[in-house]
C-alpha cells in the first residue's frame, strides 16, 4: 500500500511550492494595495526590537524599528514597523501609515514592490518544478 503511495510524495513540493507562489503573490498585491491608500509622512526610529530565528549556526536576527511619526491629521503614534528593517535608533525615515489604523505603518524605503514577495515566487517554482521532476522520475509515467 504505501509502496503505491511513494511515487506520489514529490507531489507534496509541488503543492508546497503552489501555496508559497500564492502566498507571496498575495503578499505583492497586499503590499501595492497598502502604499495606494497609505499616507507618507515623516518620522523617525525611537527604538528597535531585536527577534531570533532559528538555532545554532541557523540563528539569525530580525530588527524591527519602532517608529514615531505624526499623522496627517495631527496625533502623534509610536508603533513597531510591520517590517523589518536596518535603520538604527535616531534615524529620520518617511513612514508609510495606514489612515484606518496608523498603528499599521512601516518605513518607506521598505516597501520596495514586494521584493520579498518576488523571491517567494521564485522559492516556490523552484520547490513545484523539483518535485515535478522526482514524480516524473519515481512514477510510471515516465516509461512512456
Amino acid at each position: 500500500m504505501l509502496e503505491d503511495l511513494f511515487p506520489y510524495f514529490p507531489l507534496l513540493f509541488v503543492a508546497f511550492g503552489a501555496l508559497i507562489i500564492l502566498r507571496s503573490i498575495k503578499g505583492i498585491i497586499d503590499g501595492k494595495q497598502f502604499v495606494r491608500q497609505a499616507q507618507r509622512v515623516p518620522g523617525v526610529v525611537s527604538d528597535v526590537r531585536t527577534t531570533f530565528v532559528g538555532q545554532g549556526d541557523s540563528l539569525r536576527a530580525a530588527q524591527w524599528p519602532v517608529l514615531t511619526f505624526t499623522t496627517v491629521e495631527g496625533r502623534e503614534i509610536t508603533t513597531e514597523a510591520a517590517t523589518t528593517s536596518d535603520l538604527g535608533i535616531g534615524n529620520e525615515t518617511e513612514v508609510l501609515y495606514d489612515p484606518q489604523d496608523p498603528t499599521n505603518a512601516m518605513p518607506a524605503d521598505d516597501v520596495g514592490g514586494g521584493g520579498g514577495g518576488y523571491s517567494g515566487i521564485v522559492i516556490g517554482l523552484i520547490a513545484a518544478v523539483i518535485g515535478l521532476a522526482f514524480f516524473a522520475a519515481f512514477s510510471s509515467f515516465s516509461d512512456f
